[in-house]
């Protein structure tokens, strides 16, 4: 989970970008991701899901390295104190697993 400040952390969409940018798939297609928006809980919230060939973020180890099989679920809640951050990532098959703990969790932020 990540706070950046009332006014940090930047824009939903430069940041879905930059996640979708994280990943690539062998052919060079686009990688697969779904987008939605959630307002059932306390805050708006955008969930972005990516999977394919993970290459690091930042802070993520060596900038060349590159993992396969790769899943990201992240959240962007907006909430009057400012943006919250929330990612699940890892291999895929475990990404699956946690997803729907995670979204329910993130619903329950409040």
């Amino acid at each position: 989970m990540f706070f950046f400040g009332k006014t940090q952390g930047g824009n939903i969409e430069p940041n879905l970008a930059r996640w979708r940018g994280q990943f690539s798939t062998p052919d060079g297609s686009p990688v697969p991701e779904r987008v939605t928006k959630d307002s059932s809980g306390t805050f708006l919230i955008t969930i972005a899901e990516f999977r394919g060939t993970y290459r690091r973020g930042i802070g993520a180890g060596d900038a060349d390295s590159m993992r396969t099989g790769q899943a990201l679920v992240a959240a962007i809640a907006e909430t009057p104190r400012g943006t919250l951050f929330i990612q699940l990532f890892g291999a895929a098959e475990r990404v699956a697993a946690e997803r729907d703990a995670f979204v329910q969790f993130v619903k329950g932020l409040r």
